[in-house]
């Protein structure tokens, strides 16, 4: 029972991840090769120790923290969707308590998110002082847009959907 249990949680919580997911990687999109996602990590990292202007002292002490706060924020991405692909097959099936958990889930993964942010920037602002974490923040969005922006007009390109979907 404890295990089906586990298991109705971890549904609902796919379900409510679906934004997070959409953000990170979309569900009709296909996975990105390891070594296209290194190019990107790599353009990144330039991408951002330029707009931030940090010296090669700042961005030695910075990037290993850096590096470690995207990777706990990835991570928090990977459980939202894993648990979300589980949710979407028994999403028809969901009981109000279920559904009523799987509220509770998102916000809490939410939650975990802003944590991890708010953590983080403090960090950040030791380190490298507030107007460079500010230029950070924006960056980071200016890079992901972009990325999209580019991805999406790959895929427009494509006849009908990837290979392997429906």
């Amino acid at each position: 029972m404890n295990a089906l249990h586990s298991l109705r949680h971890l549904l609902i919580a796919g379900l409510l991840a679906l934004p997070f997911a959409a953000i990170a990687q979309g569900d009709d999109l296909p996975e990105i090769p390891a070594e296209r996602l290194q190019e990107i990590k790599a353009q990144k990292s330039a991408y951002l120790t330029q707009k931030m202007g940090l010296t090669p002292e700042e961005a030695q002490q910075f990037w290993p923290l850096y590096n470690e706060y995207d990777g706990k924020l990835e991570a928090l991405r990977r459980e939202m969707r894993e648990v979300r692909q589980a949710a979407r097959r028994h999403a028809g099936e969901l009981s109000e308590e279920e559904a009523r958990d799987l509220i509770t889930v998102e916000l809490d993964q939410r939650q975990r998110e802003l944590d991890i942010r708010r953590a983080y920037a403090e960090k950040f602002q030791r380190q490298i002082g507030s107007r460079k974490t500010a230029v950070l923040y924006k960056a980071e969005h200016d890079f992901n847009r972009e990325l999209l922006r580019r991805f999406r007009e790959r895929m427009e390109g494509r006849p009908g959907p990837p290979p392997g979907r429906r």
